[in-house]
């Protein structure tokens, strides 16, 4: 499934097959399909996934994909591709750092923005050189 709309639908549907109806969208899955905490009982009480169990998803989906294995793919790399590529197709960049848990006027959000200002908005580009 490629529609990232019917994923997060059929998601939410097996989530609440399991009993789980409200709290973070994704959760740890054990290797026996049970939704929730860790065996070792660490974590945050409500399954939530840890960052690091994030960037190993990335990880390996980017080699998974074909992506090179050594370059720095990271769950950062998906808060940063949200934000470029949300602000490229003309998202309002408040909304955008609302949207992305940014504080408003992020100076780190901007950074992101001015990556790809650099080039669609470039001052230099009606000069003629």
């Amino acid at each position: 499934m490629t529609c990232p709309a019917r994923t997060a639908q059929a998601w939410l549907a097996a989530l609440a097959d399991h009993g789980r109806t409200s709290g973070p969208l994704f959760v740890r899955i054990d290797r026996h399909g049970r939704l929730g905490r860790a065996p070792t009982g660490r974590g945050s009480a409500d399954g939530q996934l840890a960052g690091q169990a994030v960037a190993l998803i990335v990880a390996r989906t980017a080699t998974a994909a074909g992506l090179d294995p050594k370059a720095a793919w990271s769950g950062h790399s998906l808060r940063r591709g949200f934000a470029t590529e949300t602000y490229r197709t003309g998202a309002d960049p408040l909304r955008i750092a609302r949207a992305g848990g940014w504080k408003d006027g992020s100076a780190t959000l901007l950074g992101y923005i001015d990556d790809v200002d650099r080039w669609q908005a470039n001052p230099l580009a009606g000069v003629g050189l």
